[in-house]
């Protein structure tokens, strides 16, 4: 791995704001703009997800019953090729849509950036998970 250039690490970062704001709005579709049509979401308690329909179906049921204000206050970015991993770390505040008490959590995860044959950087894989204790 190496140190990513300015303007790959400017694309990425991107990539992973829109991301963010996606998840905070319940933007499916914005969501998936972020994704490679084979990425694979890795979420705790949860089997795999692969490709863009299941990515979508995911999300509609996050949607369904919660959302969420997710931010990252650190992250790390290296790269190798047309491959780069983002390691960060999460806050994120749930809160359920028939009401009751907001919960907040705190963890780590991993972002996988492809380049596209477009030059386009994309999600790949994310995994993440949790610092609280279950």
């Amino acid at each position: 791995m190496r140190a990513v250039a300015p303007a790959d690490a400017a694309a990425i970062h991107a990539v992973a704001e829109a991301l963010r704001a996606a998840v905070n709005a319940a933007d499916v579709a914005g969501i998936l703009a972020c994704w490679a049509p084979e990425g694979v979401l890795l979420p705790p308690h949860h089997p795999a997800v692969h490709g863009h329909a299941a990515i979508a179906a995911y999300f509609q049921g996050v949607f369904a019953t919660r959302r969420l204000t997710f931010t990252f206050p650190s992250t790390a970015l290296m790269m190798d090729g047309d491959l780069a991993v983002e390691r960060l770390g999460y806050h994120a505040v749930v809160r359920p849509l028939a009401g009751g008490a907001a919960t907040e959590d705190h963890g780590k995860g991993l972002h996988v950036y492809a380049r596209q044959p477009d030059g386009r950087w994309l999600l790949a894989q994310d995994l993440w998970n949790s610092d609280e204790p279950r």
